[in-house]
């Protein structure tokens, strides 16, 4: 039995998202899919707009088997760790055949041959990295730059973002000597394009009309299947969520935290921890923050990270060593369709980790690096609940009260 493995976010799932999987199961000829799945937050360090149990059953309704969650001290960090980890939990569950991938290309020996060089950067590659981030270019334009001037790749290859990701995963499949065997498949709709009225309306499109109130116009965008998923988690309340809602949490934070501390935290480097400090002084809302401490070289994502962290206290030192450990913590299951209870079987067989279907039984099956990463899940859920529009439904402990999603 053939298994095909997904990283995505699915903020939220759509049409284009259905596609992909539809067209990679039949490109691998693969009898089900695993998808790994950021929770609460998202690797663009913003608030999923829907929580995780809503997007899990999405994703179950159109072609996954299997949704486990990628854990957010890796979803909500740069592109390398997000990738980095959601590869080794895919390769860690045992049952993982095919690592796919959508990307603006779909070439995938390209892909390849620049994820090489980007593994065994020379002297000439570092010399013209550094002069381009001399000139103040953010970390990624002058990556692309370099490995164009030493190659004959092209930069849309080493720049457009579903790329990026690709050649992450790509370098994970190598650093780790992946049993799994990539495959990509070529994007369909423009991944920027603030329109709905495109083939494949973009994630960024949808968000911004529901953040506009215009969900009427969203639903054509979205697989019907999913229109009364969507819609209950409008009219209850637990949905849209959306960055600014945290600002009077971010403010609280950062009035309690020194420059030392927060030159600690994952991703601040080279003084930005003054600019984030002073830009309470005059700032008052999120998005009048960002510009203020933003700059050509820290992008706004970047930033947005950065700013995530300190609300989740992430410290640059724990990602790393989480990084290094010789084996996942645990793998925690979201959900699963009910004709295919074998594939939860076969998880829990051959996982090389433990496997959590029942966050109550945590302190039984975890140990204490596991139980502490768990612990941070929690927070974010949390703090992703505290910002649901209607308060009847922001209560804590939702990663122990909410029941797996199971169709």
């Amino acid at each position: 039995m053939k298994t095909l493995g997904i990283v995505t976010e699915y903020n939220p799932f759509h049409k284009g998202h259905a596609y992909m999987i539809a067209e990679a199961k039949k490109k691998a000829n693969a009898d089900r899919v695993v998808v790994v799945m950021s929770g609460s937050f998202v690797q663009r360090g913003e608030p999923a707009i829907f929580d995780k149990w809503t997007r899990t059953e999405a994703a179950l309704k159109n072609g996954a088997d299997l949704v486990l969650e990628l854990p957010v001290l890796f979803a909500a960090s740069n592109a390398e760790t997000f990738a980095r980890a959601a590869v080794r939990l895919l390769e860690e569950s045992g049952i993982v055949d095919i690592l796919c991938f959508g990307s603006e290309s779909g070439d995938l020996s390209s892909m390849q041959e620049a994820a090489r060089l980007m593994e065994n950067e020379t002297e000439e590659f570092q010399n013209l990295l550094k002069e381009q981030l001399d000139q103040g270019l953010s970390y990624p334009a002058a990556r692309a730059k370099a490995l164009e001037t030493v190659s004959q790749i092209s930069s849309e290859i080493l720049s457009q973002p579903n790329h990026i990701l690709g050649l992450e995963y790509l370098k994970a499949l190598n650093r780790y000597n992946c049993s799994m065997e990539p495959m990509t498949i070529r994007r369909e709709g423009s991944y920027h394009s603030p329109s709905l009225t495109d083939g494949f309306a973009s994630a960024a499109a949808i968000r911004k009309a529901l953040a506009e109130n215009r969900s009427t116009e969203v639903m054509p965008q979205l697989p019907e299947n999913t229109h009364d998923v969507y819609n209950k988690a409008l009219s209850l309340g637990t949905a849209p969520v959306f960055l600014d809602a945290f600002t009077p949490a971010l403010h609280y934070k950062l009035r309690l935290s020194s420059a030392d501390e927060l030159r600690q935290i994952a991703e601040v480097v080279e003084g930005l921890e003054n600019r984030i400090l002073h830009s309470i002084d005059s700032c008052y809302d999120m998005v009048d923050i960002l510009d203020f401490i933003k700059t050509k070289r820290y992008t706004r994502t970047k930033i947005q990270r950065i700013l995530l962290h300190i609300l989740l206290d992430i410290k640059e030192q724990e990602i790393s060593y989480y990084m290094n450990l010789p084996k996942m913590p645990y793998i925690r299951v979201l959900g699963f369709r009910r004709e295919d209870t074998g594939i939860l079987a076969d998880l829990t067989e051959r996982a090389k980790c433990p496997v959590l279907t029942n966050l109550k039984k945590a302190p039984d099956l975890l140990n204490e690096d596991g139980l502490a990463l768990l612990a941070l899940e929690k927070t974010a859920t949390d703090l992703h609940a505290m910002a649901y529009p209607n308060p009847i439904y922001r209560t804590p402990n939702q990663d122990f009260t909410k029941p797996l999603v199971i169709l």
